[in-house]
């Protein structure tokens, strides 16, 4: 009897811009019918509160810090398409809690596969990665998750 593993209709990929990301990118065109059934994702966490002097009230205009934040990984994902020849536009940009909004999205988009790395450096993040960790808690489809190269 010969095992054929079945391939995803529609992946999700997790792209960190601060690791190497080719490497779950290549795993999720693998496991994937399509290059075209892929997408990358990106979740811009929101900063909650600055540290200041005790009392002193601080207002920061954080519009043009997520304004370029936003900017670099546009960039870095549109480089990643074009690099590993996915559909152009395949791409999301998200803010807020980030495992949490990988799975909506995941759930939004009816994706059946997450592929997302894991840096495993931290606590619990020594066997998974406390993102990583939160996806495959709670989530309606299977998750890859790939060890970084560090």
């Amino acid at each position: 009897m010969e095992f054929i593993m079945s391939l995803y209709q529609n992946t999700l990929v997790a792209i960190d811009p601060c690791a190497d990301s080719d490497d779950l990118i290549r795993k999720a065109i693998a496991i994937t019918d399509e290059k075209a059934h892929i997408t990358l994702i990106h979740v811009m966490e929101i900063m909650c509160a600055l540290p200041t002097a005790p009392y002193a009230p601080v207002v920061i205009d954080t519009s043009q810090i997520e304004s370029q934040v936003k900017a670099a990984a546009v960039n870095h994902l549109k480089d990643l398409i074009a690099k590993h020849q996915l559909t152009e536009g395949s791409y999301q940009i998200l803010s807020g809690s980030t495992a949490a909004e990988i799975k909506k999205h995941a759930e939004e988009q009816q994706s059946d596969a997450i592929v997302i790395g894991s840096h495993g450096r931290h606590g619990f993040g020594l066997l998974l990665g406390s993102t990583s960790s939160g996806v495959i808690h709670g989530c309606g489809c299977d998750v890859l998750v790939v060890r970084l190269k560090t």
